[in-house]
């Protein structure tokens, strides 16, 4: 049994068992999360320096990098997941530091057996047995919440079963109470006066607490599943329902991700495959509502096929639709170069809009912004970059903008990096300018719309609503548009 806990768009699922259980004392926990930390750090410190002298600053800081990538891990999933965030922070955290980070996506140290058999014993308590013996699970990846295996299934298919550590809830439960404490602590310095941290906080325990229902995760992929079935090249795993359960989610096995994969592909193919990604999120944020927010290169594969498969939709949201045509029309304005109303549209969206705040100055630094950074006379647009500068913009003018809003900006920051692996190229403005994906077949008698290509400048009309037909099985539903 499930209970529901709704933080603006995004509906995390809170096992009722892990909420009826005693969480460790926060002391404890806080105690132990900082002799740790000195503990690791300090032995970091102490073999690093030895290899400094010895090889160079380089050899001596990934040293060092290392061990924070192993402390992560030691302290637990919620560390994980900030790991996870931090390593495609290129523009501001050093690119070794990066790469060690990145090992947190899909090489997380692997469950023990004893953990294994305890897990299987958990989710599927309520049943006479668990449809997989231990033996017979083949270990595939590892992540924060769960480790992924391969197993047989009937008729000689195989299946992947994500099989949720055992008892993490308690403690994720304890890492985010500290961190609401430290934030409302935060929240009444000055420098931090007016920020929503408390909303974001919240937004982020909310979706991560979330992430341990794997019954709604298979909903969510559900979703997915039927939200983007109409695009070429995008494949979503689908769910095995019957065995499927709160802390164990079983789905199609998809053989043969690896990250690798990429490097098979000519430049051509990764560019159509970059373009369908952009087409998808562009689908999901602007058309469906419901989005993936946790695409990182860990759930985001390509095949040998050429197709690109999204992964775990533990952390995905529904957008309200005032915020999705927000977001909408910030990117149409956006990729057309036009700042002002970019500012404008930041400051509809604020949680809060300080009195003495000079909102025309801000609405001078954004049009600042855009010109430098952004619009048809910037090619080499850097999502990253520029979010980055809003937000130091944001803070330095008081102007916060809500959770439902930041959250998917922050996604598509966490997609750039994916997508700018499969084609560097790509200029990421085409988000807001893309109409269907270039190079795609369609079925007979349904051309996808092209509109002149990647140069189209026509998601931009995204805020009122046209109704198209779209292709096989999709045909006949109306997509929603904004209208610029």
């Amino acid at each position: 049994m499930t209970d529901l806990a709704t933080t603006h768009g995004v509906e995390a699922a809170q096992p009722a068992r892990a909420r009826s259980q005693a969480r460790p004392g926060l002391p404890g926990r806080a105690l132990v999360i900082a002799l740790t930390s000195a503990l690791y750090l300090s032995v970091g410190v102490f073999l690093a320096v030895p290899l400094w002298l010895a090889r160079g600053r380089t050899a001596g800081l990934r040293r060092l990098f290392r061990t924070v990538t192993l402390l992560l891990q030691r302290l637990g999933p919620t560390f994980v997941k900030l790991g996870q965030i931090m390593s495609v922070r290129r523009d501001a955290l050093p690119p070794a530091l990066c790469e060690e980070l990145a090992v947190l996506h899909d090489a997380v140290t692997p469950m023990t057996p004893p953990e294994i058999r305890r897990a299987l014993g958990d989710a599927y308590a309520a049943r006479p047995e668990p449809p997989f013996r231990y033996d017979q699970l083949t270990a595939v990846a590892s992540g924060s919440i769960a480790s992924v295996f391969r197993a047989p299934w009937r008729e000689g298919l195989e299946v992947a079963v994500k099989l949720q550590r055992p008892g993490i809830a308690r403690v994720m439960e304890a890492d985010l109470a500290l961190m609401q404490a430290f934030v409302r602590l935060a929240e009444r310095l000055p420098k931090c006066k007016g920020m929503p941290l408390g909303d974001l906080t919240a937004y982020v325990s909310t979706a991560i607490l979330g992430q341990l229902d794997f019954e709604r995760e298979a909903t969510n992929l559900r979703r997915l599943r039927s939200d983007l079935a109409s695009i070429p090249g995008i494949q979503v795993p689908s769910v095995v329902e019957e065995a499927s359960v709160l802390r164990c989610l079983v789905m199609e096995f998809i053989p043969g991700l690896s990250a690798s994969n990429v490097a098979m592909h000519t430049p051509e193919t990764r560019a159509r495959l970059a373009v369908a990604v952009l087409y998808a999120v562009r689908q999901m944020i602007f058309v469906h509502g419901f989005v993936h927010c946790d695409l990182h290169p860990g759930n985001l594969y390509v095949t040998r096929e050429g197709q690109v498969v999204i992964l775990d939709a533990g952390f995905s949201a529904h957008l309200p639709d005032p915020v999705r045509r927000l977001i909408a029309e910030f990117f149409t304005q956006l990729s057309a170069g036009n700042g002002r109303r970019c500012a404008e549209i930041i400051i509809e969206s604020a949680a809060n809009r300080p009195q003495r705040s000079d909102l025309e100055s801000f609405v001078s630094a954004v049009v600042a912004l855009v010109q430098s950074q952004a619009g048809p006379a910037n090619p080499g647009f850097a999502m990253m970059r520029f979010g980055n500068s809003l937000f130091d913009l944001q803070r330095e003018y008081g102007l916060y903008a809500q959770s439902d809003f930041v959250f998917p900006l922050m996604s598509l920051a966490v997609v750039e990096s994916s997508v700018k692996m499969l084609s560097p190229e790509l200029d990421f403005q085409e988000f807001g300018r893309l109409r269907s994906p270039v190079g795609f077949g369609s079925a007979p008698g349904c051309a996808l719309p092209t509109g002149g290509g990647l140069g189209a400048p026509d998601i931009g009309s995204i805020a009122g609503s046209v109704g198209a037909a779209e292709c096989g099985q999709q045909k006949g539903r109306q997509y929603e548009r904004v209208e610029s």
